[in-house]
């Protein structure tokens, strides 16, 4: 399914919140667990141990004051209103597990020492009577069988004497934790039997504690959710509002408005950087949308021409009643003629058009690339112009390349001998009867660098920007109807070997000569064993 950004980015967030929060819910309810029994186990256990030496203190004080204890367990009782441990339940009982003593805060009475006026002495002795009509206080059940496992466990050697034994029991009105303490007496004191210690800390107050904390984690969570839900939707919503600025004024931008450009807000963020982007996107559109349609435009002018000249010529040849045979093979000559310009502009654009495609030659093969000796290419394309050169009286030079200089290029052959005869038919074309075209090719640091130079009239400055365009006819003025020179070009020759050298890896340039014009083709090398790092 298909959702927006903005949907996403909040659901993403409200899920690692979601994580997040269910995470530290089970990490927090699971440690103040812990935490709470670890504390009711100590308490017990260190109230047992309180006890146990109470009882030993006070046998001893008794000892030396020389009282005999009257009935069993007095001590032990008197030990147990004494000393302050709290809501625990004490149980005191022999190793028969006959109860001596036990505490249990309900049934707990006041003292005299605490009574500081008559009411208060009024109030303790009606405890003293609630106390007497109260039944008499039974071992729990739970407590004898932790007793008789204990015992158990210590006769097998698994426990020691003196070990404190901790363990959550199960009472009437729910569980409890429990500490068994076992309490030897003084080795002189023969009379007094072992003891058994119980220390019972009832556990309803901490299963409330911690139910309400996990019913304050089942519905803060979801609140939390919630919020962030809310605030992430419109904390992103906020975030893409430039984008979403970006895609409207995007969409809105057609071929008839180009150049149009986004708003940056902020250039230093990731949208701003997208919107800069997209400018320069469009930029880059808008001057190849331009040079599309000025191509267009001149394409269709030069086509214009030679297709006017033969439908004038037709026209003409057609409205005249009777014509001569001379006549007629005059009017089909000019009808050759610009035929055989028209297609060959058509073969330029079509070469054009293939290499800007993606370096494809003319027959939407791609482009070769073999390796190609340079100074025959050059050789080659000027045995091929020699005939036309020779009728203008034009001398053609080329220069001998150092011996034992390799210049060795890859790229396809055709094409290439295409480029050369572009510039020797362009320095033709210039070049005055009796003037030189000289070719010096020349070979180093990786590159082949070939002048063809001409000792014509130059290009005027104004024109040297724009003589690799398409279209652009130099000196020369575009020819019109009735007056057509046709050795004319269509201004594409220049062009033409600009692209191929570009597909090649290679460029031309025009060098700033005194006299002429003289073109610099630079083009790889192919590198040789020697030149390997």
């Amino acid at each position: 399914m298909r959702t927006s950004i903005l949907l996403r980015l909040t659901l993403w967030n409200a899920s690692v919140l979601a994580i997040i929060l269910v995470t530290f819910a089970w990490a927090a309810s699971f440690t103040l667990d812990r935490v709470v029994q670890q504390r009711a186990a100590t308490v017990v256990r260190e109230s047992a141990r309180a006890v146990a030496g109470a009882i030993l203190a006070e046998r001893r004080a008794a000892a030396a004051r020389g009282e005999v204890e009257e009935v069993r367990g007095e001590h032990e009782q008197a030990v147990l209103r004494e000393l302050r441990v709290g809501d625990l339940d004490i149980f005191i009982t022999d190793e028969s597990e006959q109860l001596m003593a036990a505490r249990q805060p309900e049934l707990t009475e006041p003292t005299l020492a605490d009574a500081v006026s008559e009411a208060a002495v009024e109030a303790a002795q009606r405890q003293r009577e609630r106390d007497a009509a109260r039944p008499a206080v039974v071992l729990p059940p739970a407590v004898r069988a932790l007793m008789t496992d204990v015992r158990a466990q210590r006769e097998a050697g698994a426990l020691s004497d003196s070990s404190v034994v901790v363990r959550q029991v199960l009472l009437e009105n729910g569980p409890a934790r429990a500490a068994l303490l076992r309490v030897e007496p003084d080795e002189d004191d023969t009379d007094e039997p072992a003891l058994l210690i119980t220390a019972l800390r009832p556990e309803q107050d901490d299963v409330l504690l911690l139910r309400q904390v996990h019913t304050a984690i089942f519905f803060a969570i979801p609140m939390a959710l919630l919020v962030s839900i809310v605030a992430g939707f419109l904390l992103a919503r906020r975030s893409l509002a430039p984008l979403e600025a970006i895609v409207a004024r995007t969409s809105s931008i057609t071929a008839a408005n180009l150049d149009d450009r986004l708003a940056v807000v902020n250039a230093h963020d990731e949208l701003g950087r997208l919107a800069q982007i997209i400018n320069d996107l469009l930029g880059r559109v808008g001057d190849a949308f331009r040079t599309q349609r000025q191509f267009v435009a001149d394409a269709s002018h030069e086509l214009r021409t030679p297709i006017a000249i033969i439908r004038g010529e037709a026209d003409v040849t057609l409205r005249r009643a009777e014509r001569t045979a001379a006549e007629y093979r005059e009017s089909l000559q000019v009808i050759h003629g610009e035929s055989v310009r028209l297609s060959r502009i058509v073969d330029d654009l079509f070469l054009l058009a293939r290499v800007d495609a993606g370096g494809q030659t003319g027959h939407g093969e791609a482009l070769r690339r073999d390796a190609v000796d340079v100074h025959e290419l050059l050789t080659d394309a000027m045995r091929s112009v020699r005939s036309l050169a020779d009728s203008q009286s034009v001398a053609l030079t080329l220069r001998e390349p150092t011996e034992g200089t390799a210049a060795l290029v890859r790229g396809d052959a055709a094409l290439l001998r295409r480029l050369f005869l572009n510039l020797l038919d362009n320095a033709l074309k210039h070049a005055p009867a009796g003037s030189a075209i000289t070719l010096v090719p020349q070979c180093g640091d990786g590159l082949c660098t070939v002048r063809v130079a001409d000792e014509g009239p130059g290009i005027p400055r104004d024109q040297r920007e724009r003589i690799f365009e398409r279209f652009v006819h130099g000196v020369q003025e575009r020819p019109t109807v009735g007056h057509v020179d046709h050795t004319a070009g269509a201004g594409l020759g220049l062009a033409i070997a600009q692209a191929i050298a570009q597909a090649h890896g290679g460029r031309i340039a025009l060098l700033d000569v005194p006299r002429g014009a003289t073109f610099e083709v630079s083009l790889p090398l192919i590198p040789t064993a020697g030149d390997q790092p």
